[in-house]
């Protein structure tokens, strides 16, 4: 490898500079939901995840500081208040930390892909494993407390069919056929979003 191919590459300066902003935010977050929270399952499940958001952290100051580049502007322990009253209930932090690992997972995947360096392409394995870790515990914790409502099933075909007319794709005009698997899926993970952002205007 030459000198040039160790430089960070325009991709891999994207994808550092935005991890660094979301673990950074990610650490204000799990310490006012330490501050906060009741429930010695949850708290116990954010620590781990502070832990390694911390850690991530680390690793990528270094990544910045052996690149002599600036770390980005960050968020520090000036941007939460640890006296503040509880924001939200024990339940609404347990289904944000899963929601936001799903959102780690693809964000992670994306910018392990875009990775040429293999010491940043080991980071970001090492954090899809982190983030796997986090997405098991918070789904088995949301399951042991009856919390997660899983996407809609359906029933088995009875046959192999095959989409032969353009009207499928037209069902708004006239007869409306049933919704397929993929569209329900996408409606169920879209509809959980949007419980989210709408449950972050009702504060306890």
């Amino acid at each position: 490898m030459n000198a040039e191919s160790k430089r960070l590459t325009s991709t891999e300066i994207t994808s550092l500079c935005a991890q660094y902003h979301q673990d950074t935010l990610a650490v204000c977050v799990a310490k006012h939901v330490l501050a906060t929270v009741t429930d010695a399952e949850i708290r116990s499940l954010f620590g781990f995840s502070l832990k390694l958001s911390e850690k991530h952290i680390e690793l990528l100051t270094a990544i910045f500081r052996a690149e002599h580049f600036p770390l980005p502007n960050g968020f520090t322990d000036e941007d939460v208040d640890l006296h503040a009253p509880p924001l939200f209930t024990d339940s609404f932090w347990l289904k944000y930390l899963h929601d936001m690992t799903i959102h780690g997972l693809s964000g992670y995947g994306i910018s392990f892909s875009v990775s040429i360096r293999r010491d940043i392409r080991d980071y970001y394995h090492q954090c899809n494993l982190d983030a796997m870790e986090i997405y098991n515990r918070s789904l088995d914790l949301l399951l042991a407390k009856n919390l997660y409502v899983p996407a809609p099933y359906f029933l088995n075909p009875k046959k192999q069919e095959s989409i032969t007319d353009l009207s499928y794709a037209l069902d708004f005009v006239g007869k409306q056929r049933l919704l397929n698997a993929n569209e329900a899926g996408n409606i169920y993970f879209n509809l959980r979003k949007s419980m989210v952002n709408q449950s972050s205007f009702n504060c306890v």
